[in-house]
C-alpha cells in the first residue's frame, strides 16, 4: 500500500475503545467504580513512561499502554502475544517462548534475536541476550500488570544509549493490585487451558499487609504446551512451552508516606526441558538437545517526594539481572561436548530526580536529570567430558562491557495547549575482550566510545479537539561485544566498528471528539508519520573470507506512518490501528530484511457492566510483503516474501461486578484464535502461525 492510500485510511474508520477494566491500584479504584458505564480509551490512560505522567494521546511521541485487562483479555502464552495489538511491534525469528526478538519500526536483527536497538526493562532494570538460533527476552505473561511501549528513539533519553527502535517497559504486579483498603490478605488463583497444543497455564498469587505501611505479594506461574499446530494441520517445531516462573515482591512506606517507600522486588523464571536446537527457523530439523534456560531479575528501590517538595523528588534503584542458557546432550555439535553455557549478567544502577517549577502565569516546567551505570558480562564455556574448558567460541566471544549514562530532560508546559520538551543524554561505553581463543590469538585490544544523543519534541493542542505534534532526536549507539569481538579463522573481528548514528523526524496529529454520533460517546485518533535515518547500521552482510562478520552500512532510511483510533458509545466498543513501514539500504538501493509486511488490526464488541459480560471480534489483516533482498542470508522471516493473510479471533468475559470497596472476584474467559484455521505465516517469523485454538481461563479473587 503506498503511503497516499495509507493517508486515506487515516479518515476511515479505524476506531475503538478498551474494555471496561476494574481499577488495579487504589488511585483508579475509585474513577472505575464511579465510571462503572462508562468506556475507557487507551489513548486516554495516563503514561508514566515519558517523563512527567500524562496521556496516551498528548504525548508528542508514539506511545501504547497495555494494562492489566488488556493482559488478561490475549491469555498470551509468550510476550509476542502480549505485543501483538501494538502497531509498529512485530516478533521477529521463532514462536516460542525461547524463540522470540522484537522488532519496532522495522529495526530488529535478521536471525531472530534482539539487539540493544530495543531496550527493553523489567520494573526499570533492563534485560539484554543475544545467542545465535534462540530469543531475546524469557518471561512470563502472568508477572506483569502493566506494559508500556515508547516507540522511536526520542525515547532514549530516559531509557539508555541506543534505543534506535524504541523501549518496552514492564512492571511487575503489586500487592496494591489485590489488596482493598484494610484487607490483610488477598489470593488469586488462576488456571487456563488451549486445545491446539494442549496447553495449560495455572497461576497463584498471594497478596498480604502485615501491617499498615507494608505490602507484600508472591507469585507462581506454572505453563506447559506441547508443538502447536497450523492451519493446514501441520505440527510447528520449536512452539512449545515448558516454564516456571515466580515473582516476591515487597514494598514498605516510611511514616505513612506513600511517596516515600523502599520497594523489592525478585522475578525467576526456568525453562529445562528437551529442545530444538534452533529455535528460530526449526533449520536443524528434529536435532534435540537439552537446554535449562534460567533468568532472573532482582531489584531494590527507593524513592521519596520529600513530603510534596517541588524541588526534590527523587527515584534510585541497584538491581541484578541475569540470563543463562545450558545446553547439554549436543553431541550433534560435536561428539566432545558435554555441556556449554551462554550468559549475560550484570549489575545496574540508576538514580533520578525530578524538580517543578512555576514559571508564572499558565507556565510550568519539569526538569528531569538522572544518571545510569552498568557493567555486563558475557560468558561462554564449553567444556568436554573429559573437563576441559574453552572460554567461548570466537561467533560467540566472551567479553565485558560498561556503560554510564547521564541525561536531562525538561518539559515546559503551556496551560493545556503547548508542551515543549528539549532533551539530552552523553554515554560512554568501555569494551573489554575475554578469553576466547581463535586460530591460537587472544584479543587484548580494548575498545572505549561516547556519544552525545539530543532531542527536541512539542506538541501543541489548536483546539480541543485538534493538536499536532512533531520531535527531532539525534540518537547515537555504540557496539556491543558481540560485534566487535566476533571472529572465525578465515573471518576477522572489527575493531573499527563506527556507532550507528539515528536522525529521527516524527510528525502527526491527534483528535479528540466528545458525542460524536451519540450523546457520551468519545473519539480519539493519534496519527504518527516517521522518517529514521541511520549512518552506519551494523549488520553481518557478507560470509566471505577475509571480511569482518560485521561492518556498517553507509546509510539506511526507515520510514512509516502509524494510525491508531478508538470510538466508544454506552457498551458498544471499535478499535484499530494500521502500520506501514519501509526501509532501504540508500547507498545500494537494496531492501532491508527487517521491514514487517503492511498491517492493520480492528476490534469489534460490547460490553456490559451490568451483568459482567463482554465479548467481540478482532481482525488482523496483512499485505503481501515482496519488498526483500534475497541474498545469501535470506531465509524465512528474513530475505524470503510472504503472501498476504486475514485471520478472525473472537473472545468473551464473564466477570460479575464485586462489593463495593473490594477487588478482584470471580471472571471466566473464552477466546477462539485464528476462528477459520487459516493457513499463513506473519512476514518476520521464521514459522507458521498457529491454527484454530479455543482458549479458556478460570480466575477468581478471594
Amino acid at each position: 500500500m503506498t503511503m497516499l492510500k495509507a493517508a486515506l485510511v487515516a479518515g476511515t474508520a479505524l476506531v475503538a475503545f478498551q474494555l471496561p477494566a476494574m481499577a488495579q491500584d487504589g488511585a483508579q479504584d475509585a474513577a472505575a467504580q464511579e465510571e462503572a458505564d462508562t468506556t475507557r480509551l487507551s489513548l486516554d490512560r495516563v503514561v508514566v513512561s515519558a517523563g512527567t505522567e500524562k496521556v496516551a494521546i498528548d504525548t508528542p511521541q508514539a506511545v501504547s499502554v497495555i494494562e492489566q485487562e488488556d493482559i488478561d483479555r490475549a491469555q498470551a502464552s509468550t510476550i509476542g502475544d502480549l505485543l501483538a495489538d501494538v502497531p509498529g511491534v512485530n516478533v521477529q525469528g521463532g514462536v516460542s517462548q525461547l524463540g522470540q526478538g522484537f522488532n519496532i519500526r522495522g529495526m530488529g536483527t535478521a536471525i531472530g534475536d534482539s539487539d540493544n536497538r530495543i531496550l527493553m526493562t523489567v520494573d526499570g532494570v533492563t534485560k539484554f541476550y543475544e545467542q545465535y538460533r534462540m530469543g531475546a527476552f524469557f518471561s512470563e505473561p502472568e508477572l506483569y500488570k502493566r506494559v508500556e511501549v515508547l516507540r522511536g528513539p526520542a525515547s532514549s533519553t530516559l531509557y539508555g544509549a541506543g534505543a534506535l527502535a524504541g523501549v518496552i517497559n514492564f512492571t511487575t504486579k503489586d500487592a496494591s493490585d489485590f489488596l482493598a483498603p484494610g484487607d490483610p490478605i488477598a489470593v488469586r488463583l488462576k488456571g487456563a487451558t488451549e486445545t491446539n497444543a494442549e496447553a495449560y497455564t495455572l497461576s497463584g498469587i498471594v497478596a498480604v499487609q502485615p501491617i499498615e505501611g507494608v505490602e507484600l505479594l508472591g507469585s507462581y506461574n506454572l505453563r506447559r504446551s506441547d508443538d502447536y499446530k497450523s492451519g493446514n494441520g501441520d505440527t510447528v517445531p520449536a512452539s512449545a512451552n515448558e516454564s516456571d516462573s515466580w515473582l516476591a515482591k515487597a514494598r514498605f512506606t516510611i511514616g505513612g508516606n506513600k511517596k516515600h517507600a523502599i520497594w523489592a522486588s525478585y522475578q525467576d523464571w526456568i525453562s529445562d526441558a528437551p529442545q530444538v536446537y534452533d529455535q528460530i527457523s526449526a533449520a536443524t530439523g528434529a536435532s534435540l538437545m537439552r537446554r535449562r534456560v534460567h533468568d532472573k531479575t532482582a531489584v531494590v528501590g527507593y524513592v521519596n517526594d520529600f513530603d510534596g517538595s517541588k524541588i526534590l523528588n527523587i527515584e534510585a534503584q541497584a538491581a541484578y539481572s541475569l540470563s543463562r542458557v545450558h545446553q547439554t546432550e549436543t553431541t550433534f555439535l560435536g561428539a566432545n561436548l558435554a555441556y556449554s553455557e551462554f550468559s549475560y549478567e550484570s549489575w545496574q544502577a540508576n538514580l533520578r530526580n525530578t524538580s517543578e517549577f512555576d514559571l508564572g502565569g499558565d507556565w510550568t516546567a519539569y526538569l528531569i536529570v538522572g544518571g545510569q551505570w552498568s557493567t555486563q558480562k558475557r560468558r561462554n564455556p564449553r567444556v568436554t567430558f573429559g573437563g576441559v574448558v574453552t572460554p567461548g567460541a570466537g561467533t560467540h566471544p566472551e567479553g565485558e562491557m560498561t556503560r554510564t549514562g547521564l541525561y536531562s530532560q525538561l518539559e515546559i508546559v503551556w496551560s493545556d495547549k503547548l508542551t515543549i520538551m528539549p532533551g539530552a543524554r552523553i554515554d560512554w561505553t568501555n569494551l573489554k575482550p575475554g578469553r576466547t581463543v581463535v586460530g591460537g590469538t587472544v584479543l587484548t585490544d580494548k575498545v572505549k566510545d561516547h556519544a552525545v544523543s539530543p532531542k527536541l519534541a512539542a506538541l501543541y493542542n489548536l483546539t480541543d479537539w485538534l493538536g499536532v505534534f512533531g520531535s527531532v532526536a539525534h540518537t547515537v549507539r555504540m557496539p556491543n561485544v558481540d560485534e566487535i569481538f566476533t571472529r572465525s579463522a578465515t573471518r576477522p573481528n572489527n575493531p573499527d566498528l563506527k556507532p550507528e548514528e539515528s536522525d529521527n523526524y516524527e510528525a502527526g496529529f491527534t483528535l479528540a471528539f466528545d458525542d460524536v454520533l451519540g450523546r457520551g460517546s468519545r473519539l480519539r485518533t493519534k496519527t504518527t508519520l516517521f522518517q529514521n535515518d541511520v549512518k552506519n547500521l551494523i549488520v553481518n552482510v557478507s560470509a566471505a573470507a577475509g571480511t569482518p562478520y560485521f561492518q556498517n552500512i553507509g546509510r539506511s532510511r526507515f520510514k512509516g506512518l502509524e494510525i491508531e483510533a478508538e470510538y466508544g458509545l454506552g457498551n458498544v466498543f471499535v478499535r484499530g490501528n494500521a502500520s506501514f513501514i519501509e526501509g532501504k539500504d540508500r547507498l545500494t538501493g537494496l531492501y532491508l530484511n527487517t521491514i514487517p509486511a503492511n498491517t492493520y488490526r480492528l476490534t469489534l464488541g460490547y460490553a456490559d457492566p451490568a451483568s459482567g459480560f463482554s465479548g467481540g471480534w478482532t481482525g488482523e489483516f496483512a499485505e503481501k510483503q515482496d519488498k526483500v533482498n534475497t541474498g545469501q542470508f535470506a531465509s524465512a522471516g528474513s530475505g524470503l516474501p510472504s503472501p498476504g493473510y486475514t485471520a478472525h479471533n473472537v473472545f468473551l468475559t464473564f466477570r460479575p461486578q464485586t462489593e463495593p470497596g473490594k477487588k478482584g472476584g470471580f471472571e471466566f474467559r473464552l477466546a477462539v484464535d485464528n476462528l477459520f484455521d487459516k493457513q499463513f505465516r506473519r512476514h518476520l517469523s521464521a514459522l507458521a502461525a498457529e491454527g484454530r485454538s479455543f482458549k479458556f481461563t478460570v480466575a477468581n479473587t478471594f
